[in-house]
């Protein structure tokens, strides 16, 4: 500790340090933050044999040329020793769906855009207390905030090894179910300054070939028709995002399949069998016409082919008919 606060040159308090390495939640999560080169890496701790490993930058490593992927922000999210890894690119037509051990909401711009900003976002105005404490800096929000048992507190408060940047711990009353509760988070700074370049070195080299685009999918409109017996219902179907471009090939073709879990697997049918989306015509939206011609639900399955869409979760864009 005593090297680390001595190369210490610049104080951003109340603020974390542009460049940043530190554990949090009883040292099971890992971050390691650099705003100065926008990139960052999160490691989550599930057993000693289990974890998972989060990176954002914007030129990430390893991406197909004048893809999407190598031009925006990607966050890709690896599960080890699994290898299983999905990841998102924001930019107009995408982001990353968050989780609970996602980087920060607040690097997240109407969830389109990305930046890499500080670690810490306050929602309150910081005021640094004067008290005497010779370890530690204090600073507090101008506002307090009640808990559920009356008491009020500063909304955010946060603390500092006296004179330093190293970050102690934060305090933030935030509901948990239905009340109001003080939420403490303890911090335990391993480095100041740019992060160690072999967390970024577990980036897999083919991830923008062997991970799933959170991004990729199909849109419905209606998803979830009911149909009596011979009557016909057509279908707006179109893509959120273009598809990848493979073996200079950007086209995704779909068709559908009745599940083996339908009630009935010949109640409909449907045309065109086929439908193709490219990039230039991903959010167009094209029709497949339904007709029931016996009773039963059925859940219809798309099948893919092409365009990076081998990868996407078929159970999640399937057309259920009541």
């Amino acid at each position: 500790m005593f090297s680390l606060i001595n190369s210490i040159t610049h104080c951003a308090q109340p603020y974390f340090p542009p460049q940043i390495t530190f554990y949090t939640a009883n040292d099971k999560v890992l971050y390691a933050v650099d705003e100065i080169n926008q990139r960052a890496y999160q490691r989550y701790t599930i057993s000693q044999s289990l974890y998972l490993q989060g990176f954002a930058m914007k030129h990430f490593p390893y991406a197909i040329p004048d893809s999407p992927q190598s031009k925006n922000y990607v966050q890709l999210s690896l599960s080890s020793p699994s290898n299983d890894c999905i990841y998102g690119t924001y930019w107009q037509y995408g982001g990353f769906y968050t989780t609970p051990f996602s980087f920060p909401v607040h690097w997240n711009y109407n969830w389109t855009s990305f930046h890499i900003g500080n670690y810490i976002n306050f929602n309150y105005k910081m005021i640094h207390s004067e008290n005497t404490s010779l370890k530690e800096d204090y600073w507090y929000a101008d506002e307090l905030c009640e808990v559920y048992t009356g008491e009020k507190f500063p909304c955010e408060e946060i603390y500092f090894v006296k004179n330093t940047e190293i970050p102690l711990r934060t305090t933030e009353v935030v509901r948990q179910g239905w009340d109001m509760m003080r939420q403490i988070t303890t911090y335990r700074v391993v480095s100041i300054g740019e992060p160690d370049q072999r967390l970024f070195d577990n980036i897999p080299k083919n991830w923008a070939y062997d991970c799933n685009d959170t991004m990729l999918g199909i849109r419905y409109d209606p998803q979830m028709p009911t149909l009596k017996l011979n009557e016909n219902i057509t279908i707006q179907v179109w893509l959120p995002t273009p598809p990848h471009r493979v073996n200079n090939n950007d086209t995704v073709s779909i068709e559908w399949q009745p599940a083996s879990f339908s009630e009935c697997k010949d109640c409909v049918t449907w045309k065109p069998k086929r439908l193709s989306f490219d990039i230039e015509n991903f959010n167009q939206k094209q029709i497949l016409s339904v007709t029931r011609i016996k009773e039963g639900s059925v859940t219809l399955l798309p099948i893919f082919n092409g365009g990076g869409y081998d990868r996407a979760t078929v159970g999640a864009y399937q057309i259920y008919i009541g």
